[in-house]
């Protein structure tokens, strides 16, 4: 066991979409992390590249803030990852499975081998398993990190590590998933959802959907009712399924109208989680998943948490800080927001 003494700041958790740009510092250690630090912005230009001027503007408002140093772990925006399971050669064998592994993935996806950085952890044994390793592997490309790492430095920022929004995820979520059998873990972001299958602690399998996105409700919202992005921002946050108090929009046939927009994005994202599910009860068949946290944007919409449970059949939780992380009573509105756990894993990151 080693006591390590240091008075430096842990780094920043920072992760950005094409809407928002968050970041989440924590004090304390490792089981009993405390949340110092938060932000949620809106981007200067949704939906445009990050740039240095993006990031000098973060770096400031870091400081405005109460954020310590300028030393980041920074989410690798999804579009720039490439994932894969893989069916590799038992490790008995004496193969070179790592290397076969990073050959594969990048056949699967059409790059060098040698122009990535890549993450690969075998997948438990399943109850159809053969006389093979499966595996699971993630991957950025040299290229593609390069170019985020120096637009972060010319901003003013010193990204000491690249992680990925898969990982982040899972350890910002592991205090309130089960140690052992099966979880899910659905994140509704702003450019799409991410649904995410665990098996004995262990990532099994990522799936992604770019029409689930918060982005798109957003869309079909002001199509559909024809209201200004000001109103949709409102009708997200304070109106949902199920209004807060004291909050109202329209008459009853208008919430009605809001609720049904709602419902159908809802109901096309439970419909596409079914096969993942299937998937994984016939890959693990003496486990039953009966556990899913939702995070993300599109977990704070009022009603939303209740609403998949219903049509799921499963116990469904909406994961904020103060599940995974003690928050002070400082942070406010602040700390029920479920979109914060992404930058909390990454400011996580082990070492």
């Amino acid at each position: 066991m080693h006591l390590v003494f240091s008075k430096r700041p842990w780094p920043i958790g920072v992760e950005f979409d094409g809407r928002f740009v968050r970041a989440a510092q924590l004090s304390g250690s490792p089981g009993a992390w405390r949340l110092s630090a938060a932000l949620h912005l809106p981007r200067m230009l949704p939906g445009a590249e990050f740039d240095s001027q993006e990031v000098a503007q973060l770096a400031g408002a870091l400081g405005r803030q109460g954020f310590e140093g300028r030393q980041i772990v920074l989410a690798v925006p999804e579009e720039k990852m490439v994932t894969g399971v893989l069916e590799l050669p038992p490790r008995a064998s004496g193969a070179p499975v790592d290397v076969i592994a990073r050959a594969e993935l990048a056949a699967m996806h059409d790059f060098d081998p040698q122009a990535a950085e890549m993450a690969c952890w075998d997948l438990p044994a399943s109850s159809r398993q053969k006389d093979v390793t499966q595996a699971m592997a993630v991957a950025c490309r040299h290229a593609d990190a390069e170019a985020l790492l120096d637009v972060f430095e010319r901003g003013g920022l010193d990204v000491q590590v690249l992680d990925s929004r898969l990982h982040a995820l899972v350890r910002g979520c592991r205090p309130v998933l089960p140690p052992s059998g099966m979880a899910a873990v659905l994140e509704l972001a702003w450019d799409r959802a991410m649904l995410v299958l665990l098996h004995e602690g262990t990532v099994i399998y990522k799936w992604t959907m770019a029409e689930a996105a918060v982005g798109q409700l957003a869309e079909a919202l002001t199509k559909n009712l024809h209201v200004e992005d000001d109103a949709v921002e409102y009708l997200l946050a304070e109106v949902g399924l199920t209004p807060k108090a004291g909050q109202a929009w329209g008459d009853a046939a208008s919430l009605g109208a809001v609720g049904a927009v709602i419902r159908q994005h809802l109901d096309a994202i439970a419909g596409a989680v079914q096969s993942p599910f299937v998937y994984c009860a016939q890959q693990y068949a003496s486990s039953v998943l009966d556990h899913l946290a939702l995070v993300g944007q599109g977990a704070a919409v009022p009603g939303v948490g209740e609403y998949l449970q219903s049509r799921l059949g499963m116990n469904v939780r909406t994961v904020t800080p103060p599940a995974v992380v003690e928050c002070p009573e400082t942070f406010g509105p602040r700390a029920g927001d479920p979109s914060m756990i992404v930058p909390i894993g990454l400011a996580q990151f082990p070492g």
